[in-house]
């Protein structure tokens, strides 16, 4: 080979070589192993139900298992800080919903890391909206006999976790109408509607997810739902708006992150697979049929959502007077 042919070579290897240094490159190879999803709460509760339809959806894409695992404790931050601190190459992703990665933002006085800067969203998936439930053999049968018996003598109220939207709520309930009522945070949503089932618990302000197979088997009543109109399923059920309580009417959205740092393709490439992933039938059926309504954000969208839902919901934990350490 001439000296001309070698030197005119020279910038087209150079080229070669940093195409397959490139992140777009590396992100056609992601994942070449299995990826941890994991999940802030106990299995069975609403965000743990998505995550394993996602891993199994996205696992046979890409062809590598997506291991979903539930790292539950302290309100869901043992399992969210665990997702920040694991190192950014995409093989550690977070499923959370606005309790994990906003409203823990201001319940923690003591974060060791910073929620907008420390955690990059990837996309919004999916939202869920709230019901007050009470068991079936509860006295109460409407919101305004349970208002009317919060006044009579005290009650109690479970929660999936202290500052969680379920507590947040049932919180802002107390307040607005005068009713006594204690507060009995658990350690997850399934838990909280089981003891509410079983009777253990007079209320709850429940996702519309955890509560809704319950509702259609007569083992919990509905006396109350989020949202512009009533849920189809459940005709008789008067949302918040109709009562006269417009202000407690709020959902709860389920989203997926990874720590900040994570190459921006393959932050893309997983956009992009839950774009699919929400789009097809069958899983729309079925996060249909669990509660869900399908509320896809992408990565375009998701990082600004992200900023305005920690300040509105660390606006509610500020009202409410809620911290933890």
């Amino acid at each position: 080979m001439n000296r001309r042919r070698v030197v005119t070579l020279v910038p087209v290897i150079a080229a070669l070589a940093c195409m397959a240094t490139a992140p777009g490159v590396l992100a056609q190879q992601y994942p070449t192993k299995p990826v941890r999803m994991i999940v802030p709460f106990p299995p069975g509760g609403t965000t743990d139900v998505v995550a394993r339809l996602l891993g199994a959806k996205i696992g046979e894409k890409w062809g590598q298992t997506i291991v979903v695992d539930n790292v539950a404790g302290a309100s869901g931050m043992i399992g969210t800080q665990a997702g920040v601190r694991a190192a950014p190459d995409g093989y550690v992703m977070t499923l959370g919903n606005n309790q994990t990665h906003a409203t823990n933002a201001s319940l923690f006085s003591k974060l060791t890391f910073d929620m907008i800067k420390d955690v990059q969203p990837v996309a919004v998936l999916v939202r869920t909206r709230h019901v007050i439930v009470v068991p079936a053999s509860s006295p109460y049968r409407t919101f305004d006999e349970l208002v009317a018996g919060g006044k009579a003598k005290p009650l109690n109220y479970a929660s999936s976790s202290q500052g969680s939207a379920s507590h947040l709520v049932s919180d802002a309930l107390r307040v607005r109408t005068g009713i006594q009522a204690t507060h009995v945070p658990y350690k997850g949503a399934a838990p909280a509607v089981a003891d509410v089932v079983a009777g253990h618990v007079d209320f709850m302000t429940a996702s519309y997810g955890s509560a809704v197979a319950f509702l259609k088997s007569g083992k919990l009543r509905g006396l109350a739902i989020s949202g512009e109109k009533r849920e189809s399923a459940f005709p008789d059920m008067p949302t918040f708006a109709e009562l006269g309580h417009e202000a407690l009417s709020a959902d709860t959205w389920i989203a997926l992150f990874a720590p900040a740092g994570t190459p921006r393709p393959i932050v893309q490439q997983w956009s992009d697979a839950i774009a699919e992933f929400v789009a097809m039938p069958d899983v729309v059926e079925k996060l249909n049929t669990a509660g869900f309504d399908v509320w896809f954000k992408p990565l375009s969208q998701a990082e600004a959502f992200h900023v305005a839902e920690v300040a509105r919901w660390g606006k509610m934990v500020r009202d409410a007077g809620i911290t933890m350490q």
